[in-house]
């Protein structure tokens, strides 16, 4: 999402002397250059229209929805708002929909993205100051993922009637039920009905995947022509007596790539008789994990064709997501990554 929020000239004179009519949403904006004939507008399923600009310009009252992200379509792009009732400004050079108001529903949308973008920049700007020392950097990732999902939770407290609460909580790293449970129940009725969030319930009656818990079997069958002999579980791998450093991964995924490096060091350094590791491609086609593994050099053991079931049954939303298991098969570590990898597994070995 586009960074930079500035209102068209024109429709600055205009909100002065306008505002939407009480439960509309009025959107506006003015093409300079290059304006199509027509925008579409999609709000949920109150709403699938398209609508004519005259001299590049866009004026249209829309009906109000808080609970679903709406979206305009124009030259091939998509640009998202949420219809709250207030005068929505679109800025067609910066590609961003602004609010007359702060405190509306799209306004403190704008304020979450631009909290977000400016959290993720001052971490990455104090990450690139710990250089080698590596204690540092996990000890203030740690911190950062502790203070995001803090702002989160507030915004879903804050939210509970409408999408930002289903957009924070899409975010939040903490998935324990311990903290989910309370937030999902302090919503709306309305909210409560939505699939995403009936999904997330029904997750919180899964076996616990948090850390401390045992873990979750499953069994995949990775060539569907043999499943006789291509058939193979989770077990097979987990809780037989060894620490086993666990990358839920896929072959599109440039993360997943990025973290190869990190994971070839600790299986360098400590592959033996205490510790072992295992890839499992989830979301992928078959040929293309195979192909990418070949191409990064992945020697451990894998599991593929995964798919989606390991990412439901662990609550995982996405990926790279690097999970520490002990011996027994306890869920020591979930959500690893870059320095804290290896950390977490020197640890864990008492090295």
């Amino acid at each position: 999402m586009s960074k930079t929020l500035m209102y068209l000239a024109a429709a600055a004179v205009l909100l002065a002397a306008c505002s939407s009519k009480p439960g509309k949403t009025r959107l506006v904006g003015q093409y300079e250059k290059d304006a199509p004939e027509t925008v579409q507008i999609v709000i949920g399923t109150l709403l699938d229209t398209t609508v004519a600009l005259e001299n590049g310009r866009l004026d249209v009252e829309l009906p109000v929805d808080v609970t679903v992200m709406s979206f305009l379509y124009a030259g091939g792009e998509q640009l998202e708002f949420i219809s709250d009732g207030t005068t929505l400004t679109m800025d067609p050079e910066e590609w961003w929909i602004t609010s007359d108001r702060k405190n509306g529903v799209h306004g403190r949308y704008t304020a979450l993205d631009d909290w977000m973008s400016s959290f993720i920049a001052e971490y990455n700007e104090a990450m690139g100051g710990f250089g080698e020392d590596e204690d540092a950097a996990v000890a203030h990732y740690q911190a950062t993922i502790k203070k995001m999902d803090a702002h989160l939770k507030e915004t879903v407290r804050a939210n509970g009637d409408n999408i930002l609460s289903i957009l924070a909580l899409s975010m939040m790293s903490d998935r324990d039920p311990g903290t989910l449970k309370p937030l999902l129940e302090g919503l709306s009725a309305t909210m409560k009905a939505d699939p995403r969030i009936l999904a997330m319930m029904a997750e919180l009656d899964r076996p616990s995947t948090s850390e401390g818990a045992p873990f979750v079997d499953f069994t995949i069958v990775q060539d569907p022509e043999r499943p006789e002999t291509s058939t193979v579980r989770f077990s097979d791998y987990i809780g037989k007596g060894k620490y086993v450093l666990v990358d839920f991964w896929a072959s599109w995924c440039g993360p997943c790539k990025a973290e190869m490096p990190n994971l070839k060091a600790v299986y360098d350094t400590y592959h033996g008789d205490r510790f072992d590791m295992l890839s499992v491609a989830v979301w992928d086609e078959v040929k293309n994990t195979k192909a990418a593994a070949r191409e990064l050099g992945i020697v451990w053991n894998q599991i593929i064709n995964a798919q989606q079931i390991p990412t439901e049954l662990y609550g995982i939303e996405g990926i790279p997501h690097i999970i520490l298991f002990g011996p027994d098969g306890t869920i020591l570590k979930r959500n690893l990554r870059g320095a804290a990898i290896g950390k977490a597994v020197k640890e864990a070995l008492g090295r």
